[in-house]
């Protein structure tokens, strides 16, 4: 099973993402991938929007190679960002995309997608500080969300919405294995 955990910045992605892929005995798996990771804050401090949306565009097609060898060889994935996020940052950065762009990648089984108020949002920011990429978007982060929901409705495999402002990370989990076992 390929399972994607997706949302804004802040929204808990990384944390389910760990506990997921514990209890599922899959694997881990982070976006943009290993042998590009190098080169990502000097691309989010300087790039262009579209040269921006290449590099993350490359990287995602290397991921979906990637994840496809480990499910190939019968592992589950979980997925810290994919697709949806190279796609919904992109389009509120205003650079012309298409959902063509990821015609071809491995699909998600199930794509998650978290949420979270400002105010909680802010308060996490605060405690775990801001990347580059963080910096580059800080202003723009309730239209980031707006175009998440919107993107994710056009999805065609199984979805959940979830907002993260008050559950604790175990009852996410909880929520997802739920949803998957249903």
């Amino acid at each position: 099973m390929f399972i994607v955990i997706e949302g804004i910045d802040c929204s808990g992605k990384t944390t389910i993402s760990k506990i997921l892929a514990e209890q599922r005995g899959a694997i881990l798996y982070r976006t943009p991938p290993n042998n590009i990771i190098a080169k990502r804050d000097e691309v989010d401090a300087k790039a262009s929007p579209i040269e921006h949306y290449h590099f993350y565009l490359e990287g995602i097609h290397t991921a979906s190679k990637e994840i496809w060898e480990f499910m190939a060889s019968g592992k589950d994935v979980v997925c810290d960002r994919y697709w949806l996020s190279t796609f919904a940052y992109h389009v509120v950065m205003g650079v012309s995309v298409s959902l063509d762009d990821f015609v071809g990648i491995t699909q998600p089984d199930l794509t998650v997608l978290l949420l979270v108020s400002n105010d909680v949002q802010v308060k996490r920011f605060l405690e775990r500080g801001m990347s580059t990429g963080d910096r580059r978007m800080i202003n723009r982060q309730l239209e980031l969300a707006k175009e998440y929901k919107k993107a994710i409705t056009k999805l065609t495999i199984p979805q959940l919405i979830i907002n993260t402002d008050l559950p604790c990370p175990t009852e996410i989990v909880n929520k997802i294995q739920s949803f998957i076992n249903a």
